[in-house]
């Protein structure tokens, strides 16, 4: 399961070792800066949108790049029964591709409030 965490004005997702070829990349640091948006998602699975890059076992995992042929691209790596993160980022300001993350993390909450915090200061 990836994992998040804050570290100084930066958000890092660290993937798993056999999310890493769905993913395309081991993992992904984003300047808080580039947040607009983060919300806590309790099912997932079914906020996954467009045609795709990746895993998927239909109602139990999606894990990959979502959003292909939409414009708006989506870094996932979801679970049933595990809440997620949807964070909406601006790309100009992230230098990424993604629009947005939609990661279940099991410390969801505590990312939320500690991207909150920093938000605020």
């Amino acid at each position: 399961m990836a994992t998040m965490k804050v570290i100084g004005n930066e958000l890092h997702v660290r993937f798993s070792g056999w999310e890493r070829p769905a993913v395309w990349r081991a993992s992904l640091v984003v300047p808080l800066a580039a947040v607009r948006r983060i919300e806590g998602i309790d099912k997932p699975l079914g906020h996954v949108r467009g045609g795709r890059m990746g895993f998927l076992i239909s109602g139990v995992v999606k894990v990959g790049v979502w959003g292909l042929g939409t414009g708006s691209l989506q870094l996932v790596s979801v679970r049933r029964n595990v809440g997620a993160l949807r964070v909406t980022l601006d790309r100009k300001v992230s230098g990424g591709r993604f629009e947005e993350l939609l990661i279940s993390t099991k410390s969801a909450d505590k990312v939320a409030e500690e991207i909150g915090a920093r938000a605020d200061s």
